[in-house]
Order: structure tokens, then C-alpha cells, then sequence
């Protein structure tokens, strides 16, 4: 809701925005309801499983940012046991209004949201974790956000596949800045 916040000089306004997006569904309907992004292969090399801009169609100077992040990683046949080393992290891809009142696309530097994490995945075997919380703002400070699920094998070349649950989310809460 809109609301004239009056001042001395000039009159602003308040413009609240509270959105919830999930990752893309790039996969058909399920029987049992899960339904992931694509699979990437994991090998030697890192690689970005998914990596998704989560834009609420408006650039917002964020209050709050929370997420909810799934991701599956199952060890491939005959791979022996592999060893993953993964991380989730995000960065501001946004518009605001710079000098001259011209629109400037702001892309912010990655901010790691877990830390490197490890994990063993047996063959034929999958894991899946979810990671959840409210982010630190102070190096995200405008939605849209972009965030990716980077992963890499410790010891051997494409020994497990990755994926993101589409029931993953984010959720922005605040102030829509006007003119972008």
C-alpha cells in the first residue's frame, strides 16, 4: 500500500513490497510432486547446477530477504564413491536511477549464503539438503537477485548430477524505488 510519508521540503512515497518467487519449474508435473530444474553433471571443473534470477518486476531497496534452498545430488553407476564440494551464493542484479536521473544496471559482487559445503554420494545414491534463513543485507541491498548452486567433484570427472527443487524460494521484503 502506498502511503505519503510528508517532509519539510518534499513529500515521498512509501511503496511496500512483500514477494515470494520460486525457482522455475523446467520440468514436467509429478506424481509424487517433486519437480526439479535440469541436471547438470558434476565433474573436476566446477559448474553452476542452477543459477536463477529471482526479479519481483520491480527494483526494491530490501528490508528482508529469507530463502528456502533445495538441492539433490545423486553419485552416477559405477562411480565408486565421490566427494562434492558445493556453495550456494547471490549477488544484486538490479536498475536504479543514477546521476542525471538515468538508469544504471547495478551487479553486485557474489556473496557466498553457506560457506563451502561437503558431502559423499555413493553410487546410485542421492542426497538432498535444504538450507534455509534470512540473508545478511549489507552486500545485497536491491532485488532482482540472482542465485546459483555452484558444485565440483573433488577427485573425478562426472561421477554425480545435480539439481534445484522448484519448491525452492525467495522471499523480498521492501521499499519499491520509484522511476526504475
Amino acid at each position: 500500500m502506498a502511503r505519503v510519508k510528508p517532509g519539510q521540503i518534499r513529500a515521498s512515497v512509501e511503496d511496500w513490497k512483500d514477494v515470494l518467487l520460486h525457482f522455475p519449474v523446467n520440468a514436467n508435473i509429478s506424481s509424487d510432486g517433486g519437480q526439479y530444474s535440469p541436471v547438470a553433471t558434476v565433474g573436476t571443473t566446477p559448474v553452476y547446477v542452477a543459477s536463477e534470477l529471482f526479479d519481483p518486476g520491480v527494483t526494491v531497496a530490501l528490508k528482508e530477504a529469507s530463502v528456502g534452498l533445495t538441492a539433490m545430488f545423486t553419485g552416477l553407476n559405477g562411480s565408486m564413491a565421490g566427494s562434492i564440494n558445493y556453495y550456494w551464493e547471490a549477488r544484486t542484479e538490479a536498475v536504479v536511477i543514477g546521476s542525471g536521473n538515468s538508469p544504471v544496471r547495478l551487479d553486485g559482487a557474489w556473496v557466498n549464503l553457506s560457506g563451502t559445503l561437503s558431502k559423499s554420494v555413493p553410487t546410485l545414491s542421492t542426497s538432498e539438503d535444504t538450507y534455509s534463513g534470512q540473508l545478511k543485507l549489507g552486500s545485497l541491498p536491491y532485488a532482482p537477485i540472482r542465485i546459483r548452486l555452484t558444485a565440483v567433484d573433488t577427485a573425478r570427472a562426472s561421477c554425480e548430477t545435480g539439481k534445484v527443487k522448484c519448491s525452492s524460494i525467495v522471499q523480498f521484503v521492501g521499499n519499491v524505488l520509484p522511476g526504475v
